[in-house]
């Protein structure tokens, strides 16, 4: 048994999404602000707080409706004949989501209680857990009260409730008056549309499923966890302000007097026991940890246990936690002093350990539910937001290779007989694309940022399930995924993506964007080198995750014996270029490439916003120059830069044209020239120049320019948006 999805419905940016679930790991990407930790939050508000939606989750969209609800009633008070069909239009403005799991015929005894019915033979079952009103009657009944009482009232105050919306938020009245509900759900093979067959008790999924959160928001580097703010933190304010006034006014522990000296003695024999007993059950998560790499080499320091037991831990109840670099002597340093990094691995850790023995009821939690008949559930979700933080790349790696073999890792879960009764499946929401770099490609699902219509400019969120892609990726794609991992994954985060076709492209690009395009330069932009004219083989990945692309590169013009040519008019000649002839502008003569009007330079691939770049007639001293490649292109954009003039070789050609002594054409020229070139040392001549003038700058050839101008206005903020 086990999750196959998640169908979310008027949830913040999650308008209508769908989150397919993988067996083991599932990791969701994208770019900030695209609705990676909103979709963690709606899992665990759904299946584990459901008093924990709020009005401000409901899709943005969907705000003048509710108000506008509001406004209706309070101008007519509808009748009671009206009230169901108003209950339901008002629920479907509310989130709600379904969950789709998938049985065997052999576990219908186990998912009895949300079977369609008696003819179920396996397959896929649906649960939706949608908000409704519980009373709409009540709901609106006060409303019309509270607004009364405020319109009744004189001066130019704003007073609440200002309308629906307002009144829902205030207080607990959305808590009140809308409440979670569950039903079982049938839905034919062959057709979209479902039936609500019944109501269903609102325990049955937590028998089903056990959900467990780790949060961001973990409060790392304090004392107690008291200021950690995060959606499924607890602040513990009371415990520490009881221990600072133990600490400082009753501790026996500093200048102890005659009377605490017994006392004191007592503790610490009391606590060497305790101690040694911690440590004897904890060897084996210890163990456990090493396979997370700590504490690895270096001289990081080994964890021990240190039983604390006086006033101060009576209020707090853990033991404190030290750290040894050797375990024959005494010294050790106290918790505070190791790394965030190191306290974020350990503390990960300890948690997916928790997570994993308490859903298994090992050891005392199966004591805690003595007297209650409870069984195991079936399938235990585990939520893990950004875990990368504090973590340096290598530990990052480590973790996510090793955090769901942590959850497996017990004799229920290994052995043959068991381990199929049990499923395990973890989502990691996260930024880094070191733990991308370590996970197979189909287990992702990309969060892309959308608007919701011409009309209604809201951001919405749609989900690209790559499993699609790469669970038999063609051979474009296993270059692709192989490219990627080998350069570097930030193209799941951007905001935009640069692809330049050479060394020289992608050390002077971004120094072009840096001091020509300031804005674009705030932009989160991934910028990738795709060695020779490949950039066609991102077109499948592209258009799945929509992101908006432009793409540098050359017009690689051949002749008609297909060998490399400088570029003319009127010649026949062709590119050999594979981007421009089979994904965008799908030109392959010379002429038709040079004539191209700017306008047709961008395109939507399958929803991508795409733009190509290449070079294109410039015009010097009155005459018109092509250029085949980027260097030569840069050179004719700075044809009377003096860095230029004075550069080798490039000095004589520049004077011969000038003084029409030149046997050949500019181009042609530059042509030989640039094929004398290594190109690398070209790019960093550049660059070092860069560096060392800042006022004898380099103009970005006039392409390149006008497709950064592009990706510009491309991820400019939309009004409304």
């Amino acid at each position: 048994m086990k999750i196959t999805s998640f169908s979310l419905k008027n949830y913040r940016r999650l308008a209508d999404v769908r989150l397919d679930i993988g067996n083991e790991t599932t990791v969701l990407v994208g770019a900030n602000n695209s609705g990676k930790t909103s979709c963690i939050a709606a899992l665990h508000t759904f299946l584990n707080n459901p008093s924990g939606l709020h009005i401000r989750d409901v899709s943005k969209h969907h705000w003048k409706k509710i108000k506008d609800v509001g406004e209706d009633v309070k101008a007519k008070f509808p009748k009671v004949e009206q009230l169901e069909d108003l209950s339901v239009s008002f629920a479907a403005l509310l989130p709600n989501l379904e969950v789709e799991i998938t049985a065997q015929v052999s576990e219908a005894n186990k998912v009895r209680d949300i079977l369609p019915s008696l003819d179920w033979r396996g397959g896929s079952l649906f649960v939706r857990i949608a908000y409704e009103p519980a009373n709409i009657e009540e709901m609106l009944k006060e409303y019309v009260r509270a607004k009364g009482v405020v319109e009744g009232c004189s001066g130019s105050a704003s007073l609440w409730p200002k309308d629906l919306f307002d009144f829902l938020e205030k207080g607990q009245n959305f808590n009140k008056y809308i409440k979670q509900k569950h039903y079982v759900l049938s839905k034919a093979e062959d057709s979209t549309t479902e039936e609500v067959l019944q109501s269903l008790n609102t325990d049955v999924l937590k028998k089903l499923i056990r959900v467990d959160v780790i949060s961001e928001q973990r409060g790392l580097g304090q004392q107690d966890g008291s200021l950690q703010k995060g959606p499924y933190s607890e602040k513990q304010n009371l415990n520490k302000l009881l221990r600072s006034y133990y600490d400082s006014v009753l501790s026996p522990d500093d200048f102890p007097e005659e009377a605490d000296l017994n006392v004191l003695g007592e503790h610490q024999e009391l606590e060497g026991k305790f101690s040694k007993r911690l440590n004897d059950h904890f060897s084996k998560p210890f163990d456990e940890l090493k396979e997370m790499g700590y504490p690895g080499i270096g001289g990081n320091p080994s964890v021990e246990i240190s039983a604390n037991i006086s006033g101060a831990d009576a209020l707090q109840k853990p033991s404190s936690v030290r750290y040894k670099f050797n375990k024959n002597e005494e010294e050790f340093i106290s918790e505070s002093y190791l790394g965030l990094g190191y306290q974020n691995l350990i503390y990960l850790t300890f948690r997916l350990l928790e997570f994993r023995d308490k859903w298994l009821r090992v050891g005392k939690t199966a004591a805690l539910n003595e007297g209650i008949e409870e069984k195991i559930e079936p399938i235990h979700l585990v939520l893990i937001e950004e875990p990368e933080v504090n973590l340096h790349a290598q530990v990052q790696r480590v973790f996510v290779k090793n955090a769901y073999k942590t959850l497996r890792q017990h004799d229920l879960l290994i052995n043959k007989a068991t381990k199929n009764e049990y499923q395990t499946q973890l989502v990691i929401s996260t930024h880094s694309s070191h733990i991308v770099n370590d996970i197979n490609f189909k287990d992702l699902r990309y969060f892309k940022r959308t608007i919701l219509s011409e009309s209604n400019q809201a951001d919405i969120t749609s989900i690209a399930n790559m499993s699609k892609l790469f669970t038999s990726p063609s051979k474009e794609l296993l270059f692709v995924s192989k490219h990627l991992k080998l350069t570097h994954c930030d193209i799941f985060f951007a905001d935009g993506v640069v692809f330049v076709e050479g060394q020289a492209e992608r050390l002077l690009v971004p120094e072009f964007i840096n001091k020509s395009f300031p804005k674009l330069a705030s932009r989160y932009i991934s910028l990738l080198e795709i060695s020779g004219a490949h950039t066609h083989k991102y077109k499948d990945l592209i258009e799945k995750i929509g992101v908006a692309t432009l793409v540098i590169t050359d017009l690689d013009s051949v002749g008609e014996d297909k060998n490399s040519c400088y570029p003319q008019r009127g010649q026949n000649q062709k590119t050999s270029n594979s981007t421009l002839k089979s994904w965008h502008p799908k030109k392959e003569t010379l002429d038709e490439l040079m004539d191209l009007p700017l306008k047709a330079h961008f395109t939507v691939s399958n929803s991508a916003p795409l733009y190509i770049a290449y070079q294109k007639p410039v015009e010097i001293t009155g005459n018109e120059v092509l250029a085949r490649t980027f260097e030569d292109a840069l050179i004719l954009a700075n044809f009377e830069n003096n860095f230029f003039k004075e550069y080798l070789y490039l000095k004589e050609i520049v004077t011969a044209y000038k003084d029409s002594t030149l046997g050949k054409p500019l181009s042609e020229a530059l042509y030989d020239f640039v094929k004398t070139l290594t190109k690398g040392g070209f790019a960093f001549n550049c660059l070092m120049h860069l560096a060392e003038n800042d006022t004898n700058w380099f103009e970005p050839p006039a392409y390149i320019k006008d497709g950064l101008e592009w990706l510009t206005n491309q991820l400019e903020p939309k009004e409304g948006g």
